[in-house]
């Protein structure tokens, strides 16, 4: 028997410190696999891009490594990260990572049911919420429930399944605006329609980005936003951004 090289972990850390009180009106977003920091000018990257933005929703994010001083030392983002598994020799942790201008009012995180093969690693799905500003329109209080997810790959459809399901479990009881994205590893039809299925019975809108796929994607898009409550003011795709074998996706958003 093959000794893995990674342990499970399913464990939640809160990081840095947010700058705001409340999300809104207008929301800038980040959007980006970040192939575990291993491409070199990554932190460059991830300095710019993240600057100006007030929810930044990462996969394959990385924990116990030289770069967790950005993290623990922001004073400009609260981050939260679900860790699913870790590299035994390296101690390096892995999983979603979500940071916030704003302060989490809730936070959960599930790791799937089923592992993928090989590996034998699990993935994660975290969902925070945030208190919105009220628009001029509405004297409720309101608040902004996000879903970062990276979904199981290398696995059977009904698994694939199981772990989608969980990540929608996780909204159907929720009031507000959602936004829900990640790298949901939609590489057939079968997965992308059973995705569709889901988000119109739960009155998301998947936002429309324009892009060319790629090879290594089986030349089908990985990476997806939905949403529910929110305008789309803008969606940017940074094809000139090579530090991870994904594209960062920015996005603006406006409390509808």
């Amino acid at each position: 028997m093959i000794k893995s090289r990674y342990s499970a972990v399913e464990s939640l850390k809160v990081m840095g410190s947010a700058s705001k009180e409340l999300m809104g009106p207008s929301i800038k977003v980040l959007l980006w696999n970040v192939f575990k920091c291993k491409r070199k000018g990554w932190q460059n990257d991830f300095i710019s891009l993240t600057d100006d933005k007030d929810l930044i929703l990462l996969q394959e994010a990385i924990l116990n490594s030289p770069y967790d001083g950005l993290f623990n030392h922001s004073s400009q983002h609260q981050w939260i990260m679900a860790s699913s598994f870790k590299h035994v020799k390296s101690n390096i942790e892995t999983g979603v990572k979500t940071g916030s201008s704003v302060v989490a009012s809730k936070h959960f995180f599930s790791a799937s049911a089923h592992s993928e093969p090989v590996t034998n690693t699990k993935k994660m799905v975290l969902a925070t919420e945030y208190p919105l500003a009220s628009s001029a329109e509405s004297s409720l209080e309101q608040s902004l429930l996000v879903i970062n997810t990276h979904m199981i790959n290398f696995v059977s459809f009904e698994k694939f399944r199981a772990h989608l399901d969980q990540a929608f479990q996780a909204l159907e009881h929720h009031n507000g605006p959602i936004l829900l994205a990640g790298d949901f590893n939609t590489w057939n039809k079968k997965r992308m329609q059973y995705f569709n299925e889901l988000a119109i019975s739960c009155s998301l809108k998947e936002v429309q980005i324009t892009r060319q796929p790629r090879l290594g994607h089986l030349f089908r898009h990985l990476d997806h936003i939905y949403c529910r409550g929110l305008g789309i003011i803008d969606v940017h795709v940074h094809t000139d951004i090579h530090s991870s074998d994904h594209y960062p996706i920015s996005l603006s958003l406006h409390i509808s």
